[in-house]
C-alpha cells in the first residue's frame, strides 16, 4: 500500500482541545474566535483512500459548531449536485464545543449504523442551532430520532448497547492520529485540509483526483 502526502492549511474554524471523552459533557464554553498558527505540512504514513473514478470526502464536525452547520447546510448541497455518485461523504462526529453533552454524537452514530447518518447529521444542526432545543430533552430526542426516519426501539438498542459510543471513540482517535484540532476540517481521499473550506476550494481539487492527479 502507498503513502498519501497530508496536506495541513490555514484558517480554523472551530478549535479543538484534546481533552478526552470521560463523562457526558465537556466543562466549559469553547471561543469560537480563537485563532491559532496553521499546521505545517505533515506526511503521514496513511494507506491511500483513492478509488478509480470516485472521490472520498470526510469531514470531521461538531453538531454544535456553526461552521460546520453552514459548510453542511451550502457547501455539501452544491458539490453533492455536481458531482454525484463520484463523489462519496461522510460526516465524523469530534466534539470540540465544551461543556455540550455527547449524546448527539451517539444519536449520530447509531444513526449512521442503520443508513441514515446524513439525515440524522441534518436534523441535529437543525434542531441544535437553529432551534436551540435541549437535546437531554427525551422529547427532543424522540423528534430527532422520529425526523431522521428511524424506529426509537432500535436507537435504543444501539445506544444501550455501546457501539455507538466505541465508534465516537474510534472517530476522535483517528482525528487525533491525524492531528485535527478544529472543525469543520475535510479529507479527500487522505488529503486534509485544516482551514474552514469552501465550495470554490473544494471543487477543483475534487475534479483534479478524480482525473487521477495528486494535489
Amino acid at each position: 500500500m502507498r503513502t498519501m502526502r497530508i496536506k495541513w492549511f490555514g484558517i480554523l474554524g472551530c478549535l479543538y482541545l484534546a481533552l478526552g471523552m470521560n463523562g457526558a459533557a465537556w466543562t466549559e464554553e469553547m471561543d469560537h474566535h480563537h485563532m491559532v498558527e496553521p499546521m505545517p505540512y505533515r506526511l503521514l504514513k496513511e494507506p491511500s483512500m483513492h478509488t478509480a473514478g470516485k472521490v472520498k470526502l470526510e469531514i470531521f464536525v461538531d453538531f454544535y459548531c456553526p461552521h460546520c452547520h453552514r459548510f453542511e447546510a451550502s457547501v455539501l448541497p452544491e458539490l453533492r449536485k455536481e458531482f454525484g455518485d463520484k463523489l462519496e461523504v461522510t460526516e465524523v462526529g469530534f466534539p470540540v464545543i465544551r461543556n455540550k453533552p455527547v449524546l448527539p454524537f451517539e444519536l449520530y452514530e447509531a444513526a449512521r449504523a442503520e443508513g441514515k447518518g446524513a439525515a440524522m447529521a441534518q436534523v441535529l444542526f437543525r434542531v441544535l442551532q437553529d432551534e436551540k432545543r435541549d437535546i437531554e430533552n427525551p422529547d427532543v430526542q424522540a423528534l430527532v430520532i422520529k425526523e431522521s426516519d428511524l424506529n426509537a426501539d432500535v436507537v435504543t438498542k444501539r445506544l444501550a448497547s455501546g457501539d455507538p459510543k466505541r465508534r465516537l471513540e474510534e472517530g476522535i482517535s483517528r482525528g487525533n492520529r491525524y492531528g485535527v484540532h478544529a472543525t469543520p476540517t475535510v479529507l479527500l481521499d487522505g488529503y486534509v485540509l485544516s482551514e474552514v473550506p469552501t465550495e470554490e476550494t473544494l471543487r477543483p481539487l475534487i475534479g483534479k483526483l478524480l482525473s487521477g492527479e495528486s494535489l
